[in-house]
């Protein structure tokens, strides 16, 4: 299975790349930092509509969205900044409206880290994006409770829930691949 995990956090060895590395350990996969690439906000043009791809020429075009039409899974990580996804999360999601129908059917999964509040927001606009989609969710998503760099480490119930949604898809993995060998 390839499975792409996209990190929403612009810092460097942040909480969010900790969980998102955690479970492709599980899993293994690429890494996608998406403050490594430029990327530009949607333009709401809607050209892609009439071509058939985006008529931005950036990094999300020419790497990313390459990456996520071959992957199988994409575990999308963020950081939570009032009370939502990070913007460069946020700029990723509104970005792959040009590939609207191309994800249908591949594994999603959450991954979000946060002072406690807003959670919960930021795990529900991730996987509105895999719903939009037609992604299957893996599982409700990871939480994982932490500010400063590092402290994630001691928010042992978020890594065993990121090695969890590790397991779980690759178990999704296995139901899809079976299911399509019985057709």
């Amino acid at each position: 299975m390839e499975i792409v995990y996209i990190s929403g956090s612009p810092r460097k060895n942040s909480n969010t790349d900790y969980l998102l590395k955690t479970t492709l350990s599980v899993t293994g996969g690429q890494l996608i930092k998406l403050s490594d690439y430029r990327i530009e906000p949607c333009k709401s043009c809607r050209a892609c509509q009439e071509i058939g791809n985006c008529v931005i020429d950036d990094d999300m075009r020419n790497v990313i969205i390459p990456a996520l039409l071959k992957a199988d899974a994409i575990v999308i990580g963020s950081p939570v900044y009032f009370n939502n996804v990070s913007a460069q999360t946020k700029a990723f999601i509104d970005r792959t409206w040009c590939i609207r129908g191309q994800l249908r059917n591949k594994i999603g999964g959450a991954i979000v880290v946060g002072r406690k509040y807003g959670i919960e927001s930021a795990i529900t606009a991730i996987n509105a994006f895999f719903l939009k989609h037609e992604i299957i969710v893996a599982n409700r998503g990871v939480c994982g409770i932490a500010f400063n760099e590092g402290e994630i480490i001691r928010d042992t119930e978020a890594i065993n829930a990121a090695k969890k949604l590790g397991e779980r898809i690759k178990e999704l993995g296995n139901i899809i691949n079976l299911s399509l060998i019985h057709i």
